[in-house]
Protein backbone atom coordinates (compact mmCIF):
# COMPACT_ATOMS: atom_id res chain seq x y z
CA UNK A 1 0.00 0.00 0.00
CA UNK A 2 1.17 3.50 -0.80
CA UNK A 3 2.15 5.94 1.92
CA UNK A 4 0.95 9.53 1.99
CA UNK A 5 4.38 10.61 0.75
CA UNK A 6 4.19 8.13 -2.15
CA UNK A 7 0.73 9.39 -3.03
CA UNK A 8 1.91 13.01 -3.00
CA UNK A 9 4.63 12.05 -5.49
CA UNK A 10 2.10 10.34 -7.78
CA UNK A 11 -0.45 13.16 -7.78
CA UNK A 12 0.00 16.30 -9.89
CA UNK A 13 2.05 18.84 -7.94
CA UNK A 14 -0.47 21.61 -8.68
CA UNK A 15 -3.24 19.53 -7.15
CA UNK A 16 -1.27 18.83 -3.96
CA UNK A 17 -0.22 22.50 -3.71
CA UNK A 18 -3.85 23.58 -4.08
CA UNK A 19 -4.88 21.23 -1.26
CA UNK A 20 -2.31 22.84 1.03
CA UNK A 21 -3.47 26.32 0.03
CA UNK A 22 -7.09 25.52 0.89
CA UNK A 23 -6.69 23.31 3.95
CA UNK A 24 -4.50 22.83 7.00
CA UNK A 25 -1.76 20.16 6.76
CA UNK A 26 -3.73 17.94 9.15
CA UNK A 27 -6.82 18.16 6.92
CA UNK A 28 -4.72 17.47 3.79
CA UNK A 29 -3.30 14.37 5.46
CA UNK A 30 -6.85 13.21 6.22
CA UNK A 31 -7.88 13.78 2.60
CA UNK A 32 -4.86 11.87 1.29
CA UNK A 33 -5.37 9.06 3.81
CA UNK A 34 -8.93 8.78 2.56
CA UNK A 35 -7.65 8.51 -1.00
CA UNK A 36 -5.35 5.66 0.07
CA UNK A 37 -8.00 3.64 1.86
CA UNK A 38 -10.23 1.00 0.38
CA UNK A 39 -13.59 2.29 -0.73
CA UNK A 40 -16.69 0.56 0.55
CA UNK A 41 -18.92 -1.12 -1.99
CA UNK A 42 -22.10 0.94 -1.98
CA UNK A 43 -25.25 0.74 -4.01
CA UNK A 44 -28.72 2.14 -4.33
CA UNK A 45 -31.92 0.49 -5.40
CA UNK A 46 -33.60 1.42 -8.69
CA UNK A 47 -36.98 2.32 -7.20
CA UNK A 48 -38.65 2.13 -10.62
CA UNK A 49 -37.96 -1.63 -10.76
CA UNK A 50 -37.39 -2.74 -7.15
CA UNK A 51 -37.61 -1.63 -3.53
CA UNK A 52 -35.30 -1.61 -0.57
CA UNK A 53 -37.20 -4.28 1.38
CA UNK A 54 -36.98 -6.74 -1.52
CA UNK A 55 -33.31 -5.89 -1.98
CA UNK A 56 -32.47 -6.52 1.67
CA UNK A 57 -34.34 -9.83 1.61
CA UNK A 58 -32.49 -10.86 -1.57
CA UNK A 59 -29.09 -9.96 -0.09
CA UNK A 60 -29.83 -11.87 3.11
CA UNK A 61 -30.73 -14.94 1.02
CA UNK A 62 -27.36 -14.59 -0.75
CA UNK A 63 -25.56 -14.16 2.62
CA UNK A 64 -24.41 -10.70 1.64
CA UNK A 65 -24.05 -8.50 4.69
CA UNK A 66 -25.00 -4.83 4.47
CA UNK A 67 -25.60 -1.70 6.47
CA UNK A 68 -28.36 0.83 5.86
CA UNK A 69 -27.35 4.39 5.01
CA UNK A 70 -28.95 6.64 7.63
CA UNK A 71 -29.47 9.62 5.31
CA UNK A 72 -30.65 7.72 2.22
CA UNK A 73 -33.29 5.02 2.62
CA UNK A 74 -32.61 3.44 -0.77
CA UNK A 75 -28.85 2.98 -0.29
CA UNK A 76 -26.77 0.23 1.30
CA UNK A 77 -23.13 -0.28 2.26
CA UNK A 78 -22.06 -3.82 1.39
CA UNK A 79 -19.85 -5.45 4.01
CA UNK A 80 -18.65 -8.76 2.56
CA UNK A 81 -18.77 -8.47 -1.24
CA UNK A 82 -16.91 -6.31 -3.73
CA UNK A 83 -18.19 -4.59 -6.86
CA UNK A 84 -17.21 -7.45 -9.18
CA UNK A 85 -19.17 -9.91 -7.04
CA UNK A 86 -22.21 -7.63 -6.97
CA UNK A 87 -22.04 -7.22 -10.76
CA UNK A 88 -22.49 -10.98 -11.14
CA UNK A 89 -25.87 -10.89 -9.38
CA UNK A 90 -29.00 -11.08 -11.49
CA UNK A 91 -30.43 -8.01 -9.75
CA UNK A 92 -27.49 -6.00 -11.09
CA UNK A 93 -27.89 -7.34 -14.61
CA UNK A 94 -31.64 -6.60 -14.51
CA UNK A 95 -30.98 -3.00 -13.47
CA UNK A 96 -32.60 -3.37 -10.05
CA UNK A 97 -29.57 -1.79 -8.36
CA UNK A 98 -26.86 0.71 -9.21
CA UNK A 99 -23.33 0.54 -7.86
CA UNK A 100 -22.65 4.10 -6.81
CA UNK A 101 -20.46 5.87 -4.26
CA UNK A 102 -22.25 7.54 -1.39
CA UNK A 103 -20.85 10.93 -2.38
CA UNK A 104 -22.45 10.55 -5.82
CA UNK A 105 -25.85 9.98 -4.21
CA UNK A 106 -25.85 13.37 -2.49
CA UNK A 107 -26.38 15.80 -5.43
CA UNK A 108 -29.76 14.43 -6.54
CA UNK A 109 -30.99 14.57 -2.96
CA UNK A 110 -29.79 18.15 -2.48
CA UNK A 111 -30.77 19.42 -5.94
CA UNK A 112 -34.13 17.62 -5.94
CA UNK A 113 -34.58 18.09 -9.72
CA UNK A 114 -38.10 18.46 -11.03
CA UNK A 115 -39.51 17.05 -14.29
CA UNK A 116 -38.27 19.13 -17.21
CA UNK A 117 -35.15 20.39 -15.42
CA UNK A 118 -31.73 19.38 -16.71
CA UNK A 119 -28.74 18.53 -14.52
CA UNK A 120 -25.30 18.18 -16.04
CA UNK A 121 -22.92 15.90 -14.13
CA UNK A 122 -19.43 17.21 -14.84
CA UNK A 123 -17.77 14.86 -12.38
CA UNK A 124 -18.66 11.60 -14.11
CA UNK A 125 -15.67 9.46 -15.01
CA UNK A 126 -15.33 6.51 -17.34
CA UNK A 127 -15.30 3.10 -15.67
CA UNK A 128 -12.45 0.68 -16.12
Amino acid sequence: MLSILDLKRKLPKDFVDELYEQYTPITVDKILTGMLGERNTTLRVNTIKYNIQELMKYLREKNIKFERVSWYNDALIIKNANEKEIQKLDIYEKGYIYLQSLSSMIPPLVLNPKPGENVLDLTAAPRK
